[in-house]
């Protein structure tokens, strides 16, 4: 249960960051246990539509189950919409990333090091920063 309650206190921490940019966000009930495809939050606004796997996870690597990034590209097939992974890792915030970011063997993994040097913030992601060249 502990892990349940720290994903789903992530989620609503990007729902409090994402309507306080000025978007519509919802997080979807059931998201990764149901027979449909579900993201965990869809963040509308501004033009975007814009769904997200959301990852609260202290840990070198970050796995994402072919699976679970296959429901994303459902929903940016069908819905139109951007996907991104959010990864918060302890004090050092949340990193938006895309599927592409990934390196894909069975599953799609990304390290901490490689997630913290071309994974966006928020601001970058919704356009009100630019990200500096690295």
């Amino acid at each position: 249960m502990a892990h349940y309650n720290k994903g789903a206190n992530a989620e609503r921490e990007l729902i409090r960051l994402f309507w306080s940019k000025g978007f519509a966000v919802a997080r979807t009930a059931g998201s990764g246990k149901n027979a449909l495809p579900m993201p965990d939050l869809i963040v509308l606004g501004k033009g975007r539509k814009i769904v997200i796997e959301a990852k609260a996870w202290r840990s070198d690597y970050l796995n994402i189950v072919e699976a679970q990034m296959d429901e994303l590209f459902k929903w940016q097939e069908i819905g139109e919409a951007e996907i991104f992974v959010a990864w918060k890792y302890p004090n050092k915030g949340w990193f938006f990333l895309t599927p592409t970011d990934f390196n894909k063997n069975k599953n799609y993994t990304i390290s901490f090091k490689k997630a913290q040097k071309i994974g966006v913030t928020i601001d970058v992601l919704i356009g009100t920063q630019k990200q500096l060249p690295i």
